[in-house]
């Protein structure tokens, strides 16, 4: 059910991890999101994972037809033990890995949760440096874990994720 366009190389960054891609043939929705989320959190060995997908509309269609407004409920995901408020459709997850020995879990886990086929790439996906967004949005004083995570378009909360991980 998965497949890698191009044989994993092993190569690792400057700390000895690498990072891959899992990209379902369709945007998940919030239910196996959180099931893919939790089989990957049960593997050691993968220090990050970041959601990426198309923005969620500011208001429900559904609740608007029901003359609901402004009423958004809000949805969670348990990543790493930390409740993150989603913000987008899961498109694709990125994930941050120890090795290339943390692949097949991986695929594994991938293919325990979702019921259709997938595709995973390695690659260079989450920044390393700081963006002019992070210093924007926080100074600049953003610490490792948060380097370009935030959404510049988003008038909401200038925070990404929680306070858990600021360093001032």
């Amino acid at each position: 059910m998965s497949r890698f366009n191009k044989p994993i190389s092993g190569k690792t960054d400057e700390n000895g991890r690498m990072q891959i891609e899992v990209f379902p043939q369709r945007v998940l929705n919030v239910e196996t999101a959180q099931q893919l989320i939790d089989e990957l959190n049960a593997i050691e060995g993968i220090s990050r994972i970041v959601v990426f997908g198309p923005r969620l509309p500011k208001e429900n269609p559904d609740d608007l037809l029901d003359l609901k407004y402004g009423k958004v409920e809000k949805k969670y995901l348990n990543i790493k033990g930390e409740q993150v408020e989603l913000t987008v459709q899961v498109g694709r997850i990125w994930i941050e890995i120890e090795g290339p020995e943390v692949v097949e879990q991986v695929r594994a886990a991938a293919e325990k949760a979702l019921p259709f086929p997938f595709e995973m790439y390695e690659g260079l996906y989450i920044r390393k440096q700081k963006t002019v967004t992070d210093y924007a949005r926080r100074g600049g004083k953003v610490d490792k874990v948060n380097i370009g995570l935030f959404d510049p378009k988003d008038k909401r909360n200038p925070v990404c994720c929680s306070d858990k991980h600021e360093q001032a």
